[in-house]
Order: structure tokens, then C-alpha cells, then sequence
């Protein structure tokens, strides 16, 4: 049903181009038809005014005085030799007055309708243009999501077989028990993203914004993700403990999670992550920077968008939702933040920021 409302809309969206597109061009040939019109309008006045003046001039060779005939032809005046007629001057200057002051007229309403038309073809484009964008981008998240929640499953399906089955050796049962909570780890990302994402869409309230250390929610997060992630890069943390923000902490929470998880996704196991703090004028600035794939520079500005995921060969980058930084930035601007991301290019590490006010100054 929902693939069928789509099809509809889009039909629509095109037929409405094309009906701007049939009208533009009938506006265009309605100008150039009045420029037209207007010339043979100007054109047959003047041969008729110029046939007055061969009547009114037979009339004159025909013996009759110019004073009795010229109340008959009020366009016609004498040369001036005063022994000859002639169309008067004031009126082929008023017609070709009249012409403009139409051409003119003509003009303004052609180019006032031609801007409207455009303008609305301009944004009809680029409405089909964004849903196309977006549908693609939402095939592409239920694919990502469907990898991202089978490939656990199935990893989570496996080990439990194995732990049913026969009795391992402690290390062996260790290294089971560990690759259980690392996918129970995904898992619990991956739903918690989704429902975090509905719940903003549908514009709920989060919990109330309350005064954190950044420090400890940084080392909650940083101790969740080494249970959890297996073979990971080297993680340094450099946060100062008398660094103050008012967030509210489930959101806080997730979007430290998010940030440092896409950072160990793009992470080789031996690459080096680093998540730094500082005081700035007004604020605390938290930095996540590692040594991974990077990105293109120009890409910087799209990652924060919603099931935005930058384009290339799946084998090359981790696969992911498109939701993570989305939601980093949504949480970060709930609570009065701001986040940018940098690169220098492919392959040479990438660093994400993510700015607050501080305590002091948060509304």
C-alpha cells in the first residue's frame, strides 16, 4: 500500500511538471503572438491613415480647397511647402507610443506569469527530486537494517547451538559468552536507534535536562562499549572531570554511544581513537577523533542527515542504519549544541565535535 501511495504521489509530481512545462510554453507563444499582433495592428492603421492621404490629396487635385476637407481628414496635414499632403507626424509618433506602452504591458504580465511558472516547476523538481532521494535512502536503511539485525541473530544463533550442543573448554566458552554479548551489544544499538528515532519524529518529550559531569557519562559509555566490542581499536580518553553540561542523560548517553561506536566501526583493530575535551568560550567542546577510513571532505555536511550513508562499495566502509550521527545531531541540538565533522580524505581518519553550552550559560 505504502509502495502504491508512492507511485501516486510521484505520478502526480510528474504530471503537475508537465502541466508547468505545457503552460510555460503557451505563455511563450502567447507573448510572442502579441508581438506579432501588435505589429500588424500598427501596420494596418497606417496603411489606412496613409489612404486617407491619397484621398484627401485626389480630393485637392480635384479642385477643392484644403480648408473645406480638412475638418473630414483630421490625420492629414499640410506639407510643409503648403502645396502637398502628408500624414501627420503626432500620429505616427501615438501609434508607435501605443505599441510600446502595449509591448510593454505584455512584458511585465508575460515575465510576472513566466516567474511564477518557473519558480513552481523549480520546486516541484526539486520536491521529486528529494522523495526520490529519500526513498532511496529509506530502501537503503531497511536493507542496512536487515543486515544489521540477521547478521547478529544469526552469530547469536550460532554460539547458543554451540553452547547447547557440547560443553567447550573455559576458553572456548569464554570466547562464546563474549561474542553473545558483543552481538547482544549490536542488537541493542541497533533497536535503541530506531525507537530514539521514532520517538523524535513523533516530536515526544525527552527527560528532563539535568546537570552532568561529562567525564562520568564518558567512562560509562567508554566501559559499555569494551564489554561489548571485540578486537576494538585503542581507545584514549582525555576528558577533564570538572567540565559541566545540562543535557538530558538517556539522549546524552546515546549520542556519546553513537559517536564513539561509528568511530570503532571505522577503525582498523590496531588504529588509534581518541575522545578529548575542553572548556571554549560559553561551552565544552568533546572531540572524537580516530585514525579509520575517513571520508571526502565535501561529504562532511551530509553526514548528519537522516539514513544518510556516503556512497561507494559496501565491501570498503562498515555497514550501518544511517541513523547513528543523525541522532547525535538531533540530541546535541535538543540541548542547545552544535556538531561538525572533518576529514582530510579516504583512509586518513576522520574527527567528529560536538559542542554544548556550559553550565553556566545553558537556558
Amino acid at each position: 500500500m505504502t509502495a502504491f501511495l508512492a507511485r501516486r504521489v510521484r505520478a502526480t509530481q510528474v504530471g503537475l511538471l508537465v502541466l508547468l512545462t505545457a503552460c510555460s510554453a503557451q505563455l511563450a507563444y502567447w507573448m510572442i503572438d502579441e508581438v506579432r499582433y501588435t505589429a500588424d495592428v500598427k501596420t494596418r492603421l497606417r496603411s489606412a491613415y496613409e489612404a486617407e492621404v491619397e484621398s484627401a490629396q485626389s480630393l485637392v487635385k480635384a479642385g477643392m480647397k484644403w480648408s473645406d476637407i480638412a475638418y473630414a481628414y483630421p490625420q492629414v496635414k499640410l506639407a510643409a511647402d503648403s502645396a502637398t499632403l502628408a500624414l501627420d507626424p503626432q500620429v505616427v509618433e501615438r501609434l508607435e507610443k501605443e505599441r510600446f506602452h502595449r509591448l510593454n504591458r505584455y512584458a511585465w504580465e508575460g515575465a510576472f506569469f513566466l516567474a511564477v511558472l518557473l519558480a513552481s516547476m523549480t520546486i516541484v523538481y526539486h520536491a521529486v527530486r528529494e522523495d526520490a532521494e529519500l526513498r532511496r535512502r529509506q530502501e537503503e536503511f531497511l536493507a542496512a537494517v536487515s543486515h544489521e539485525l540477521k547478521s547478529p541473530l544469526a552469530s547469536l544463533r550460532l554460539s547458543a547451538e554451540t553452547l547447547a550442543l557440547r560443553d567447550p573448554p573455559a576458553a572456548r566458552r569464554s570466547e562464546l559468552v563474549h561474542r553473545l554479548l558483543a552481538d547482544l551489544g549490536r542488537l541493542q544499538r541497533v533497536i535503541f536507534n530506531l525507537l530514539d528515532t521514532s520517538r523524535l519524529s513523533a516530536a515526544e518529550l525527552r527527560g528532563a535536562p539535568q546537570r552532568t559531569v561529562l567525564a562520568d557519562a564518558v567512562a560509562d559509555v567508554v566501559g559499555e562499549l569494551r564489554d561489548q566490542e571485540e578486537g576494538a581499536a585503542r581507545l584514549c580518553v582525555d576528558v577533564p572531570s570538572d567540565l559541566v553540561i545540562v543535557a538530558d542523560p538517556e539522549g546524552l548517553r546515546t549520542l556519546l554511544r553513537n559517536l564513539m561506536h561509528n568511530a570503532i566501526k571505522a577503525t582498523a583493530e590496531r588504529g588509534d581513537i581518541a575522545v578529548s575535551a575542553s572548556a571554549v568560550p560559553a561551552g565544552v567542546k568533546l572531540e572524537v577523533a580516530d585514525t579509520g577510513i575517513g571520508f571526502p571532505p565535501g561529504e562532511a555536511s551530509h553526514l548528519f542527515e537522516k539514513f544518510y550513508r556516503i556512497a561507494g562499495d559496501p565491501g570498503e566502509r562498515p555497514a550501518g542504519t544511517g541513523l547513528g550521527l543523525y541522532l547525535v545531531r538531533r540530541f546535541a541540538e535538543l540541548d542547545g549544541g552544535t556538531v561538525s565533522a572533518r576529514s582530510a580524505g579516504p583512509g586518513r581518519g576522520a574527527s567528529f565535535t560536538v559542542t554544548w553550552p556550559s553550565a553556566d550559560h545553558a537556558s
